[in-house]
């Protein structure tokens, strides 16, 4: 029973460090000795279409339609849609009113979920880049040119830029932010090799001809991307073209989010197949995703694992410091709306956090369950100042109110992020 305890708590050791440390050592080591350059052209402008999708966005559409207008890239070569799933708020209204800016609405009655919108939204669309964005996310004037130009590569079928996601003082907005900045360098160093596995939703560009029906179940961002390799193009990333987006404040909004997305990526995989982009995507996909999503269920069999080897000294230590990291990340749990900002419990919270969703999204994909909608996160629709002179979001301390009515009072500090 000890043998087996030591083999078991010893595999899952090396597996959390191979995902976290190994994996970007892998890959790191991969762009040396292959690594592909990108062949930027500034001075390349096709013509684009920004897709912004929206389902019930009133709060932010506003802004966000501002936000785009402000895009710098060449007018005549540049068109705006809005691609309104099934929207019953005021969303569809106010994107009437900047019809006459050159704003194209796509309006659908019947709600079907966001990629069926895109599959509608792009038909008759002659652009020759498709730009994919959501109502919540802004970004740098420069972004759209800052993507389109690694498409000057014609070895090259997608382009996925930086998502920042500003801090709310929350302790689930810090560690996502956290985790956003692991992933850019994940994408980084795959982009050396033109092989980035995943797009990140809110802000990437691909070629118009490359675009195929998306299925209902499987995230945009992880189809479009595998389609495109499977054909032969390259998927790069470039950090200079950025967005950003308000980070969710709730505990449960982001445990939703997090299953959801692991949930539409065990789909995706079963479903793509063949159409994955080979072997070279198949290994980053379990070793960036699949193994990552296993720590989860992996944890407590570690734990219990420990329990059969205490007698020896360093696994009572290890066991020791296991509980204290879960004691630490419950106290992070415990604090995380109050008035307590510590960094060192941020960590361990998320991390739990991250691990538990990942448990009960595998329980769930294994159970049948799977996602066609797509649900957003309230915390990261609040809107901006109408006097700035683009979209700010808020700084939360303390308890957030969740209405949609009277302002939420303990705002300190309005952050600008255009």
């Amino acid at each position: 029973m000890h043998l087996a305890a030591g083999i078991v708590l010893g595999a899952i050791i090396a597996i959390i460090v191979y995902v976290y440390a190994g994996y970007p050592l892998v890959i790191w080591l991969a762009g040396v000795v292959k690594r592909v350059p990108v062949r930027r052209d500034d001075s390349y402008v096709p013509s684009v279409t920004l897709i912004i999708s929206a389902h019930n966005e009133e709060r932010v559409i506003r802004e966000k339609i501002e936000n785009s207008l402000k895009i710098d890239y060449p007018k005549d070569r540049f068109k705006i849609l809005v691609a309104s799933d099934g929207s019953v708020d005021a969303t569809n209204d106010i994107v009437h009113e900047y019809e006459r800016k050159g704003i194209i609405l796509k309006a659908f009655a019947r709600r079907e979920g966001k990629n069926a919108t895109l599959n509608r939204a792009v038909v008759g669309l002659e652009s020759e880049v498709l730009v994919f964005s959501d109502a919540n996310t802004f970004y740098e004037p420069d972004a759209v040119r800052k993507l389109v130009r690694n498409l000057a590569d014609d070895e090259v079928g997608c382009a996925v830029g930086k998502l920042v996601y500003l801090t709310n003082h929350s302790y689930v907005g810090r560690g996502e932010s956290l985790y956003w900045r692991y992933e850019s360098v994940l994408n980084r160093l795959e982009s050396r090799i033109k092989s980035v596995l995943v797009a990140t939703g809110t802000i990437f560009a691909m070629r118009r001809e490359l675009f195929g029906p998306l299925l209902n179940d499987v995230a945009n961002d992880f189809q479009l991307p595998a389609e495109v390799a499977s054909r032969g193009y390259g998927v790069v990333y470039d950090g200079e073209a950025i967005a950003y987006e308000r980070s969710s404040y709730f505990l449960r909004e982001e445990f939703s989010r997090k299953r959801r997305i692991i949930v539409r990526g065990l789909t995706g995989y079963q479903a793509l197949g063949r159409n994955f982009g080979g072997r070279l995507r198949t290994f980053q996909f379990v070793s960036r995703k699949l193994l990552r999503w296993l720590v989860g269920p992996m944890l407590p069999v570690l734990y219990a694992a420990n329990l059969f080897l205490l007698n020896d000294p360093f696994f009572f230590t290890l066991f020791v410091l296991q509980s204290l990291f879960y004691v630490v990340a419950i106290v992070g749990g415990i604090l995380r709306r109050g008035g307590v900002q510590s960094k060192a419990l941020v960590l361990p919270f998320y991390f739990v956090m991250v691990n538990a969703a990942a448990l009960a999204a595998i329980i769930k994909y294994l159970g049948g369950n799977r996602f066609s909608l797509w649900e957003k996160a309230e915390t990261t629709r609040d809107a901006g100042d109408e006097t700035a002179p683009g979209p700010k979001l808020r700084v939360i301390e303390g308890k957030k109110d969740h209405s949609y009515g009277e302002k939420t009072k303990g705002i300190e500090n309005l952050e600008r992020i255009t």
